[in-house]
């Protein structure tokens, strides 16, 4: 088996939901694999939100958690439907595919690490599954609405290996920056969800 790993890195800031939520994403997603879709990539059961230039640092992911919670508000972030979106990688056309989350985020949210943002995805997606984007998804999986409150910023790191002549992906996902607590008289909230 020959690995090579000397390829271009890439930096994401990500929205990463409560390890609760993500166990019922897996599930979904394992049900999604086993329905025949062939020439598909796992993915790590995060909402990517904007591709970076670099990493964020603790204040900046911090300042976007604060102003994530703010732009939300106590209501519970949700996903009814599925969606597709592009997803940068150089190698291939890919599109990211899952649950479509019902929040817009506006730019200025992204305020604190603006002069590293490169592109802001939408729609936005809890990646399941990456796939070539030629193709369609062959089912449809009933699934229970996702709903959750608990969620955390972060920086992941991916990188595109060369396996045995395949293409595959490798990611790791920096230090959570967990959203406040909602306030539900328009308080200031405490940082929540740390045992995500």
């Amino acid at each position: 088996m020959k690995t090579e790993n000397r390829r271009h890195k890439q930096t994401f800031l990500v929205l990463v939901p409560h390890r609760d939520v993500r166990g019922e994403l897996r599930k979904y997603g394992e049900l999604m694999l086993k329905a025949g879709l062939t020439d598909v990539y796992s993915f790590p059961y995060i909402a990517p939100l904007a591709s970076l230039s670099r990493a964020l640092n603790a204040g900046e992911l911090k300042q976007i958690a604060h102003s994530l919670r703010k732009n939300i508000g106590s209501e519970k972030i949700s996903a009814e439907s599925d969606a597709a979106a592009a997803f940068p990688c150089r190698e291939k056309d890919l599109t990211l595919n899952g649950p479509c989350l019902n929040i817009v985020i506006p730019k200025n949210v992204f305020e604190g690490g603006i002069k590293k943002i490169n592109a802001i995805f939408s729609p936005l997606v809890i990646g399941c599954f990456l796939m070539n984007n030629n193709k369609k998804t062959a089912s449809v999986i009933p699934r229970e609405k996702l709903s959750f409150r608990a969620a955390a910023v972060a920086n992941m790191y991916w990188r595109p290996l060369r396996l045995d002549g395949e293409i595959c992906y490798k990611w790791k996902i920096g230090k959570l920056c967990w959203l406040p607590r909602p306030c539900p008289q328009g308080g200031h909230g405490k940082q929540g969800g740390q045992n995500g």
